[in-house]
């Protein structure tokens, strides 16, 4: 036989886990997320917002 007349049979096996967390991978996960927003304004009663929050 040729080399152009060889066929290669593949075997594709895909994955049942997630590498990194071990769990299946069709799993429905709760996720923790986090959201943050800030405006600031040149307002007077914003000029020691930060330091309040800091020490708050």
């Amino acid at each position: 036989m040729s080399e152009a007349t060889v066929s290669k049979i593949i075997t594709t096996i895909p994955a049942t886990l997630n590498r990194y967390t071990a769990t299946p991978i069709r799993a429905e996960i709760k996720r923790r997320v986090a959201a943050y927003a800030r405006v600031s304004t040149d307002d007077e009663e914003q000029l020691s917002s930060y330091e309040n929050q800091v020490s708050y």
